[in-house]
């Protein structure tokens, strides 16, 4: 990067945005950087922009200069980067004080927002004006941006659970500083255009979904109702053998009760026990790894079998009652124990066991605390509960009331996400290239999946390390990298890359030509976050 054109730029920024608002500090800069992969992308300077209009010209000045800007909204992005870009060098743009919500439609539910409102925020504003809609919560927890998340193409276990999906329009200023809009907004459809997803001619939106043609803005997102019910189901499979049957009928309750469901996640024994004991290091075998001797143990203390079955039924009483039975009747040939639960229920039985000296510190009280989060997320509200998993390995967990931040924390994470298609022979393919893949590299086998569709999955694998051990940190590189590589050999590949294979699309060829093409036409200098998925 050329020195005086940066100094020159940070000096027309500031006279933008004010001293404040542009931070060179190298020590802030550090910990902006520092995040769960151990890996980090400096960045020269920081800009903190409140309205769109300072965006388009932070924009303009960044072209005049040919400086690359690397836009985020609230950062926790934990596990797959976080704040940083995927090239060294970039300016970050930071958009978290870009956080009014612009506009809500009761009627419909439509909302309208900018990038730096949390589902936190969301949450207290729904309740401040008793608006009866479910908020698209995911586990990063309460402080990370719905606009960011549904850009990466995040989901939930909500109805709504496909989050870009659930966006019905939205704004973004492209690398020359205009404003993008759809053609319906340009004739005068704002309105209709905030409920009608695809717009008129060529559907453009989701070339600002997990790419770097424009710095989104405003988004429009349609909020789903909240039911008069929502009921969570569990169920146990106690046989390893019988994940493809398992398969099989969650693929069957998709289809025949799939409309009043959301996504239905299947965890191995490790992903369940992560969330409800600390991680045994005391009791390690000689490979660095928990024995099976001790998982049986720890199984044992909290019931939990091979793989443990989650979903939920949304809609009124008789609509819940009718899906409940056909579950159990689904369910029956593989579900060796099928419990259903409603948030108040669970809340109840948590508050009762707090409350009674017998039973107060008994493990029961922790394992009723963990569902109780669990059912909040069902509910459609805010919940660290999927946080302390980041933490399972490292890190030191706040103990003042403050916020989980895994980043800041010291955690060691890294996602590998790969998407699979729902069939019980590849499912059962892809578990053992999991375990084996990372019991190689000393790394627990943590595993979800999680219902995309009845045809879909997608896995989620949180490799968990000490990231102040260099030896781990190379590992658990090491494991993701084969795991990515074997995956991609079987078909298995990531919905979402992190900074550490950001260039996976661009080494691979794997770029359409015509993407290149766009991204040369609106972006000839590369200003916008270069190197995002190869382009």
């Amino acid at each position: 990067m050329d020195s005086p054109n940066l100094e020159q730029a940070l000096s027309d920024w500031r006279d933008l945005l004010g001293n404040d608002s542009v931070v060179t500090c190298k020590e802030f800069l550090q910990a902006a950087e520092t995040n769960c992969t151990a890996l980090r992308n400096q960045s020269p300077a920081l800009l903190r922009p409140d309205f769109t209009s300072a965006v388009q010209q932070i924009v303009q000045i960044a072209a005049k200069y040919q400086i690359p800007l690397y836009p985020f909204s609230t950062g926790c992005n934990w596990g797959y980067g976080s704040k940083n870009p995927a090239q060294d060098h970039c300016v970050l743009v930071d958009l978290s004080r870009m956080n009014k919500i612009l506009d809500f439609d009761k009627e419909t539910g439509l909302l309208t927002i900018e990038p730096g409102v949390t589902q936190r925020q969301l949450d207290a504003y729904l309740k401040q004006h008793d608006h009866p809609y479910l908020i698209p919560v995911t586990g990063v927890g309460p402080d990370c941006s719905l606009v960011g998340n549904a850009l990466e193409r995040g989901y939930g276990i909500t109805p709504y659970a496909d989050h870009f999906a659930a966006v019905m329009g939205l704004e973004a200023v492209l690398p020359n500083g205009e404003i993008y809009r759809s053609m319906l907004s340009g004739l005068g459809g704002e309105a209709v255009d905030k409920a009608f997803k695809w717009g008129m001619g060529p559907y453009m939106d989701g070339l600002f979904s997990q790419s770097n043609f424009g710095i989104v803005t405003k988004m429009t997102i349609a909020l789903a109702p909240k039911p008069e019910r929502v009921e969570a189901f569990f169920f146990s499979v106690k046989k390893a053998d019988d994940l493809g049957l398992a398969v099989e009928k969650v693929r069957q309750v998709l289809r025949e009760v799939g409309t009043v469901t959301g996504s239905i996640n299947l965890m191995n024994k490790h992903r369940v026990l992560s969330m409800s004991e600390p991680y045994p290091k005391d009791r390690l075998g000689s490979d660095g790894l928990i024995p099976e001797d001790v998982l049986q143990q720890l199984m044992k203390r909290n019931q939990v079998m091979e793989w443990t079955g989650v979903g939920a039924i949304y809609g009124n009483k008789k609509v819940v009652a009718a899906a409940r039975g056909e579950i159990r009747r689904i369910l029956k040939p593989v579900a060796k124990r099928l419990v259903f639960f409603t948030p108040g229920l669970v809340k109840f039985m948590h508050g009762a066991a707090q409350a009674l000296p017998v039973i107060r510190d008994l493990h029961l009280v922790n394992v009723l605390g963990t569902l109780n989060k669990t059912m909040q997320l069902f509910a459609g509200e805010p919940s660290e509960i999927a946080l302390p998993l980041a933490y399972w390995r490292s890190g030191a967990m706040p103990t003042d009331g403050t916020s989980m931040n895994p980043d800041k924390d010291g955690c060691g994470l890294i996602w590998y996400s790969p998407l699979l298609p729902m069939k019980p022979d590849l499912t059962r393919e892809y578990v053992e290239m999991v375990k084996s893949i990372c019991i190689k590299h000393r790394i627990e086998p943590l595993i979800t999946l999680t219902s995309i569709s009845d045809r879909c999955w997608d896995s989620t694998i949180p490799i968990l390390f000490d990231r102040q051990d260099a030896n781990e940190v190379a590992r658990a590189h090491a494991c993701y990298h084969e795991l990515l590589d074997t995956g991609r050999k079987h078909g298995f590949v990531p919905y979402r890359l992190g900074i550490q294979s950001m260039d996976l699309p661009a080494k691979e060829h794997a770029v359409p030509d015509v993407l290149r093409s766009l991204k040369q036409a609106v972006d000839p200098n590369n200003i916008i976050a270069p190197g995002r998925y190869g382009l």
